[in-house]
């Protein structure tokens, strides 16, 4: 921005790029900035991706802010897109797609699970969700809640466990959805964490297959 003393007096209006207008009795000259409409595929991929995870972010839902704590200024949304930015891809035709091996749905000074399996029993629809008492009075406490998820990787359906007072200490978790019924093992991963029982922080997340 410009300030033009003229002695021609006031200038007001557009001229090519430019615009003139007064301000505190001093002419101001602005440059015009045009619109991007720029579509490249670059940017068709990035925002192929940045769909996906704002749906993934609504089909995890409250999960994500119990693993997922506001944190340096940026909410639970803005933790999980940054985390997992890298863990999408988009092919040609823009469809993206995740990683589930490194999908983030949590992170923080928590002591991780330890020992955690999956299981599936797909007559019933459910996974039973195991995981070792690794409390130490410390960075894993014994009041530790525990979260756990199952997500079908054919379908991109989401499966969570009920809000359940479930402690590092009960050894097991179950996850129980009609989906579930008559699905392959293969097709599941399932993720879990432990999170402070006064909802202050969280654990990493542990990853397995479904067996």
């Amino acid at each position: 921005m410009a300030r033009i003393r003229s002695l021609l007096g006031d200038i007001e209006g557009s001229a090519g790029q430019m615009t003139f207008s007064k301000q505190n009795g001093k002419n101001i000259l602005r440059q015009k900035v045009g619109s991007n409409s720029s579509n490249t595929p670059a940017q068709q991929n990035t925002r192929a991706r940045f769909k996906l995870l704002a749906d993934y972010y609504k089909k995890f839902s409250g999960l994500l802010q119990s693993g997922l704590k506001a944190q340096g200024g940026q909410s639970a949304y803005n933790r999980f897109v940054g985390l997992n930015f890298i863990n999408t891809m988009a092919d040609a035709q823009n469809v993206a797609s995740f990683d589930y091996t490194k999908l983030v749905l949590s992170g923080g000074s928590v002591e991780p699970l330890a020992g955690v399996g999956a299981v599936l029993d797909a007559v019933a629809g459910k996974v039973t969700v195991s995981f070792s008492d690794n409390s130490n009075s410390n960075t894993a406490l014994d009041t530790d809640l525990v979260r756990a998820v199952v997500v079908n990787k054919a379908t991109g359906r989401v499966v969570a466990a009920s809000d359940e007072d479930i402690t590092r200490g009960d050894g097991t978790l179950e996850v129980e959805d009609d989906a579930l019924v008559g699905v392959p093992a293969a097709d599941l991963v399932a993720y879990a964490f432990a999170y402070r029982a006064d909802g202050s922080d969280a654990s990493g997340t542990s990853t397995v297959p479904v067996a």
